[in-house]
């Protein structure tokens, strides 16, 4: 119960994070001029590419660990901890080939810099981020789900 309720606080404060991200901290930033615009965002980028991958994977290991017999989940439960592991497993491979990749670019970035099609870099990684929420969101909402079995 301990290590289920773990896991469900480490991915629902993930997702709490990576939806402020998405539907606050980037649209209030697409509002701003360039010269405040770019270096937060990189600044972002930056901070945020440190943090996220640890915190991915001890979500994700954390659910993992979910599946193994000490956990002592039901049949029902057992099920919904394997959808969620499923669904943060594609998170970390999406956001391998997705969003990092436009991340270790944008963390580059000064005004004085700029690529031609930044712009649609960021809708780009905006678009994956967003994508990557709602699988997070759904895989939170499962382990929630599966402390109810």
């Amino acid at each position: 119960m301990i290590l289920q309720l773990l896991a469900i606080i480490v991915l629902g404060l993930m997702c709490g994070s990576e939806l402020n991200v998405a539907a606050f901290g980037h649209p209030t930033l697409n509002r701003q001029t360039t010269d405040v615009h770019i270096p937060v965002r990189a600044s972002f980028a930056t901070l945020l590419g440190r943090v996220m991958p640890f915190w991915m994977i001890t979500s994700t290991l954390l659910n993992l660990l979910l599946l193994f017999p000490f956990a002592h989940l039901g049949v029902l439960a057992g099920h919904l901890a394997q959808a969620a592991f499923a669904l943060q497993v594609f998170a970390v491979l999406f956001s391998l080939g997705g969003p990092v990749p436009i991340n270790n670019r944008v963390k580059l970035w000064t005004p004085a810099n700029l690529p031609a099609d930044w712009r649609a870099q960021e809708r780009r990684w905006d678009l994956y981020h967003w994508v990557r929420t709602a699988g997070l969101i759904v895989a939170f909402a499962l382990l929630v789900l599966s402390a109810q079995h």
